[in-house]
């Protein structure tokens, strides 16, 4: 009959050499294909691509001699600085790994509502941005279309008529397109996100 007192000491020594591993992380790095390490190099790539569009932006300001497209311009600008930051706040948070000292469970929930409040930030800013995107891509299409000065084709009834109209159906198709945007980038790894975390509710 093997010894009780030899078993123990085997089970007490593989239990140190498990918890030195995990504070080594060996095993607590995500898989490639995990849904929250696909969030975290997704959203790094929204991030740059951010950063790119916002550096065009600040080279328009300069090139483009109109005021009111300048100011429309700068706004988007700091509106993508914004969403930069937040961005880069919640990538931060984003673990290469799960913390083993954590409940896997309120884990994976955190990070997944911290990623939907995020989305959900951006879309209530949204609301307040497209028009101004759409009034300043109206105002320099117009300009570059007519050749003229923005009070020689915008300042009277009808081509305020048109610019209101343009907002109307530029706005709801902006905010359509940036929801589709995000289901193609995120959704699905949200969704298996979720699943996971609802697997282990149940």
């Amino acid at each position: 009959m093997m010894d009780t007192k030899k078993v123990w000491q085997n089970i007490s020594g593989q239990e140190e050499l498990l918890d030195a591993l995990m504070k080594e992380g060996n095993f607590s790095r995500l898989h490639s294909k995990h849904p929250l390490s696909k969030l975290r190099r997704t959203l790094w790539i929204s991030i740059i691509l951010a950063a790119v569009i916002t550096l065009l932006y600040i080279v328009m300001i300069f090139l483009i001699p109109v005021w009111q497209v300048a100011l429309s311009l700068t706004i988007l600008a700091f509106y993508n600085l914004f969403i930069i930051k937040d961005s880069l706040k919640l990538y931060r948070k984003l673990p290469d790994g799960v913390i083993p000292d954590h409940s896997l469970k309120e884990e994976l929930s955190s990070h997944y509502d911290g990623f939907m409040q995020w989305w959900h930030l951006q879309q209530r800013i949204s609301i307040f941005i497209y028009p101004v995107a759409a009034t300043g891509g109206f105002i320099w299409g117009g300009m570059m279309g007519s050749g003229k000065a923005v009070e020689d084709f915008l300042y009277n009834p009808v081509m305020l008529t048109i610019l209101g109209i343009t907002l109307l159906v530029l706005v709801p198709l902006s905010y359509w397109f940036a929801r589709i945007l995000f289901q193609q980038m995120y959704g699905r790894h949200l969704k298996k996100l979720k699943q996971q975390i609802e697997s282990m509710e149940s």
